[in-house]
Parts: structure tokens; C-alpha cells; sequence
């Protein structure tokens, strides 16, 4: 039975001053006692850091798990917060704010911060003087507001009087070693400034196990959906393997816009999970108390709930306590050591390298970092695949230390996931990778490799709704014969109408290659005229080398066909991104 708030006698000899105290007091302490079992501990008393994280594909937040994993080994009372839950924390009463968010769009908040932003943004947010921050900000040097919200975030928190302990760092798409040098930075500077300031009575949010029977399906209660057809697109001898894979929502509630994500939560390898059972000094049929509430078998837990993949430099400072062996001992401290022992190491990688002395499932698993969702670009349209959803996914394998090493996801749903069997997944809107809503309006889409996956679904969405504008597809891989993703259903779209045209670019099929930035450039004016005809500009696929290359091809077409200096082209580019004509989906 909870306990209630005593209630203070009127002719108590008080003052008002205490009557107040007292009855704060008395509050606190029976909410405390009333906290359900799995609270977290209070972090009164201990110096207080708040991670806020602003993410749409999970690496802001996979950074402040991490970070605050390190700072509470140290002796702080860290915790991790999704922007849309920023209700739950009361900013005026935290010493310490730490944001790290990414940019989506054309300068936009991930979904998971567009309230938070509304809210930090406007008149209403109180002043912070008495909070101290840093921002870390993720984007990609591909797209003209690089890095937006994280600038923002930066300069509001300044603005509202908060002082900053080190400046903002922005990554590229390349994140992890300036992330990991902004963190020591920070670190640095709290070091500098004492742990003593940071102290706080603020408490940690309680971690209740929550009854999801009745909870629809979605983010915080995944869709177990099964799959229920799956086949290769590549074709013999492309040494390549990339599935089309169809799971069913039959059931479940959930629906999608073509242009939005699926999250999936893979499972790991079973070969890697038991080769790693097989290295650990303890009875492994034992059973560990998971990070979601859940009381599983070592084993189950390990497939389902940890990342077994990550090494980062918090794991291995919680690592080498556990471990006799000399060298990490000495070097620990050492960054570009301890950089070349992280460069490609995996888990297992630490097992047979560093043996360590766990005693317990439980020591084990309370290392590793939890099992982050994946997102997949969704290649199906519902108008055309009602209760249905459909991926394009290339299985990820290579080779680092003399080991094959299996992208886990990819490899989970292209051979781990059998027949009929089921993965977990939420829909994962997006605001800025849409199809016209005139549905008159000409589109061009440019996706080489599973970069098609979202195109499919274009196509499939206007076909279905009879769309009157014209579609231009440019299209790549290495090989026709071999790598012509969903080549029947283009042909017969192109039959129908539907595609009105296709340019494909295959990369070794002659001397030279030919990459669809090449396509572009060879139709340049073509493209000039659907643009200055109001058509739409879609780009999906690599982040790295392909869509900075299609940039450059759009700018110098638009500079030339349109008769602009640099100044006025790099000004319509902007304008088409201002008008969410230029569109693009890159990773």
C-alpha cells in the first residue's frame, strides 16, 4: 500500500519558512519510499550531468549512453535523455547540461526534438544562468546547413545566460573521433572546474518495467513482424548479396508514408554469441538481469539485447580492472595506443586479446553497450502493398584482424531471420523526403545500389494513385547482368508509363566507370528543363562519395543552363532546399 503524505498539525510551532521546508521534505521522502522496485538509485549528493540527445537514426543517442556510461564510472550521477521526453527533467535545476544532436533536413530538429525545439526556442523557456553546457552537433558537409541544429542549440543556451564550458564541436558523417575528442575536452574542463559544482539533489529518472499488453504498436512497443518473403537481386556470379525482404504488419496498426524509415531490432549472430560464451571464465547457462527490465538467459540476452560489436574507450577503461595483462595496463591512458587497440576490435576481440576475470553473467553484460535499432529507407508503397512492408538490404561483410567480420542487422535479416520468423520494428517518419503533394509535378531520382529502395516505393505510390507527373529514374550498380535491382518491375512500369524514362550507369561493364553523376552530367540539360519546370530532385543512397558527387553535377548544370555566376547558382540550389524541391536520403 503507498504511503501517504503526513499532514502537519496547524498549531505545530512552525514558522511559515519551515512549515514550507518541512512539507518538501516530507514529499520527497514519501516518493521515495513509494518508488517502484528498478528505480535507479538517487544521484543527490553526487555531481550531475544531463545528456540531452537529438537523434533520428540512433548515433546521438548511442553517444550519450556511452559518454554517460564513463562519467558515472567516475564517480558522477549521469543520465541520458530523449529530447521528447525533455518534460520529464527541469532544466532551470541542472548544473550541467551536455546536448549532442543531429540535423535533419534542410536545417531542421531530428522528429525526436521538433517539441523540445518549439519549446527552447520560444519566449516561454526560463533563463539558465545557473547551468553550465557544451554542445556536440552530428550533420554531414554534403548539405548546405551543416550541422544547423547543433549551431542553434549552441547559441540559444548561451543566449538564455547558461555558460559554456567548451565549445561546439560539428562532426561529418565521419563522427567518432571528433566526438570522442569533444568528450575529453568537457571531461577536462569539469576536471578543472571540480566535480563539487556539479552536485545536485536532483534524482535520476525512475526505470519502471512498464505492462505493453494493451500498448499500441510503435516506438516504445515494437511490432513483431514476420517475414514472409525473401529473395536475392543480385544474380550469379555477382560476388554482391542484397535482398528484397517482405514483413508483414497484418495485425499490427501500423502505417507509412512512402519517403519514411522502418527501425528494425536485429539479433546477433548466433555463431559469434557462442563463441563468446565459450571464451567467458563462468557458468554461462546462467541467467542476467537485462537493461530493459527483463530477467533472460546469458545467451538470449546477449542475442537480443547488447551490443557485442562495440569496443569504445569507456569499455575498455571498465575492461582493464578485470584483465592482468600488462600492456593495457600501460597504455590505457595513451590515446593513440589505445586507438590502435580499438581501430576494428570487437568484443570477442577483447576476450581472446584481454582475458579477463568476470565473475558473473551480470559483470559481463553490465560492460556492453544495449542493442541500437537500425534504420532501412522502406522500399513499398501501402496503396500498392496494403498491411505489408518492404526492404532493400545489403548484407555488410568484411575483414579486419584476420577475421570475417557481419554487419549485424544486414546479416539478420538476410540469414538469420528464417522463414515465418519475426523481427521487431517501429515506423520512423520522416518530414523531408516526400513526393510532391501536386501530384502533377515531374520527379527525378537518383539511386545507385539500395539506393533504389525509396524510388520503388515512389513509383509504386504514383502508379497506384494514377499521378500525372513525370518520373526520370538514374539507376547504378557495378554490372547489368548481374546487379539490375528489380529490373522486371521497372521494365513493366516502363511499359505502362509510369517510369517515363531511366538512365543507368554500370560502373564496370567497360574500361571506364560510369557512375550516375556521369548519367546526370550527359543529360544535363535535359534535367536543366525539368528543373526550371518545377519538378522535384530526389537523391538516396551513399553519403560519403556519391551525393557530393551528384551535388557538384546539379550545381554545375544549373550554373550553366541557367546563365549564373557561382554566387546566383549556389543561391538556387538553396531556394530548391528552401522549397523542399531538392530532396535527399543519404547514409
Amino acid at each position: 500500500m503507498p504511503i501517504s503524505i503526513p499532514e502537519i498539525s496547524e498549531d505545530a510551532p512552525f514558522s511559515s519558512e519551515q512549515r514550507a521546508w518541512l512539507k518538501d521534505y516530507l514529499r520527497k521522502f514519501v516518493e521515495s519510499m513509494n518508488a517502484p522496485q528498478g528505480a535507479l538509485p538517487t544521484t543527490a549528493g553526487k555531481p550531475r550531468a544531463l545528456f540531452l540527445y537529438g537523434s533520428q537514426s540512433g548515433n546521438a543517442q548511442a553517444l550519450c549512453d556511452g559518454f554517460a556510461e564513463e562519467m558515472n564510472g567516475d564517480g558522477w550521477g549521469a543520465e541520458v535523455v530523449n529530447m521528447e521526453d525533455h518534460a520529464s527533467v527541469d532544466l532551470t535545476k541542472e548544473p550541467l547540461i551536455l546536448i549532442v544532436t543531429s540535423t535533419w533536413g534542410e536545417g531542421d530538429p531530428p522528429d525526436n526534438g521538433v517539441e523540445f525545439w518549439e519549446e527552447f526556442s520560444s519566449e516561454a523557456q526560463p533563463r539558465l544562468e545557473n547551468s553550465r553546457f557544451s554542445v556536440l552537433a552530428l550533420g554531414d558537409t554534403n548539405y548546405a546547413d551543416f550541422c544547423e541544429m547543433g549551431k542553434l542549440f549552441d547559441a540559444r543556451l548561451e543566449q538564455l545566460g547558461a555558460s559554456r564550458i567548451a565549445r561546439r564541436i560539428d562532426c561529418d558523417v565521419d563522427y567518432e573521433d571528433p566526438a570522442e575528442e569533444w568528450f575529453r575536452v568537457v571531461t577536462g574542463r569539469l576536471d578543472e572546474i571540480g566535480k563539487e559544482v556539479f552536485t545536485t539533489t536532483v534524482t535520476a529518472t525512475a526505470t519502471v518495467e512498464v505492462n505493453r499488453a494493451n500498448e499500441p504498436f510503435g516506438k516504445k512497443n515494437p511490432f513483431p513482424a514476420p517475414l514472409t518473403f525473401r529473395e536475392k537481386l543480385n544474380l550469379d556470379p555477382s560476388p554482391r548479396d542484397t535482398r528484397h525482404i517482405e514483413l508483414s504488419l497484418a495485425g499490427s496498426g501500423l502505417t507509412y508514408q512512402v519517403g519514411d524509415a522502418v527501425a528494425t531490432f536485429p539479433e546477433n549472430d548466433e555463431g559469434l554469441v557462442d563463441e563468446i560464451l565459450g571464451l567467458l571464465p563462468f557458468n554461462t547457462t546462467v541467467s542476467v538481469d537485462a537493461h530493459d527490465g527483463r530477467k533472460l538467459p546469458l545467451r538470449e540476452a546477449l542475442l537480443e539485447c547488447y551490443d557485442i560489436r562495440t569496443v569504445n574507450k569507456s569499455i575498455l577503461k571498465k575492461w582493464a580492472p578485470l584483465t592482468s595483462h600488462p600492456y593495457l595496463h600501460a597504455v590505457l591512458d595513451d590515446d593513440g595506443e589505445t586507438s590502435k587497440i580499438l581501430d576494428g576490435c570487437e568484443v570477442v576481440d577483447l576476450l581472446y586479446n584481454f582475458p579477463a576475470d568476470f565473475k558473473s553473467g551480470q559483470e559481463f553484460v553490465v560492460l556492453l553497450r544495449k542493442l541500437q535499432p537500425r534504420l532501412y529507407s522502406i522500399a513499398s508503397s501501402l496503396a500498392a502493398h496494403p498491411d505489408e512492408v518492404h526492404l532493400t538490404v545489403a548484407k555488410v561483410t568484411y575483414e579486419t584482424r584476420g577475421r570475417v567480420r557481419k554487419g549485424v542487422c544486414s546479416t539478420f535479416l538476410c540469414d538469420g531471420l528464417r522463414e515465418n520468423g519475426k523481427i521487431r520494428i517501429f515506423m520512423q517518419p520522416t518530414k523531408h523526403f516526400k513526393l510532391p503533394e501536386d501530384t502533377d509535378r515531374d520527379i527525378i531520382m537518383v539511386g545507385p545500389g539500395t539506393g533504389i529502395a525509396p524510388f520503388r516505393a515512389f513509383l509504386e505510390e504514383r502508379e497506384a494513385t494514377e499521378s500525372k507527373g513525370r518520373n526520370w529514374l538514374f539507376f547504378g550498380n557495378p554490372h547489368e547482368t548481374t546487379d539490375y535491382f528489380y529490373k522486371e518491375q521497372l521494365d513493366a512500369m516502363t511499359e505502362k508509363g509510369v517510369l517515363t524514362r531511366a538512365d543507368l550507369a554500370w560502373s564496370r561493364d567497360q574500361d571506364h566507370k560510369i557512375y550516375v553523376q556521369d548519367r546526370l552530367r550527359e543529360h544535363s540539360e535535359e534535367v536543366w528543363k525539368w528543373l526550371k519546370g518545377g519538378a522535384h530532385f530526389y537523391v538516396c543512397g551513399d553519403a560519403t562519395y556519391m551525393a557530393g558527387d551528384v551535388d557538384k553535377a546539379i550545381f554545375e548544370l544549373v550554373r550553366k543552363y541557367g546563365g549564373f555566376n557561382d554566387e546566383e547558382a549556389a543561391a538556387y540550389m538553396k531556394r530548391l532546399k528552401d522549397e523542399h524541391r531538392y530532396q535527399r536520403d543519404v547514409y
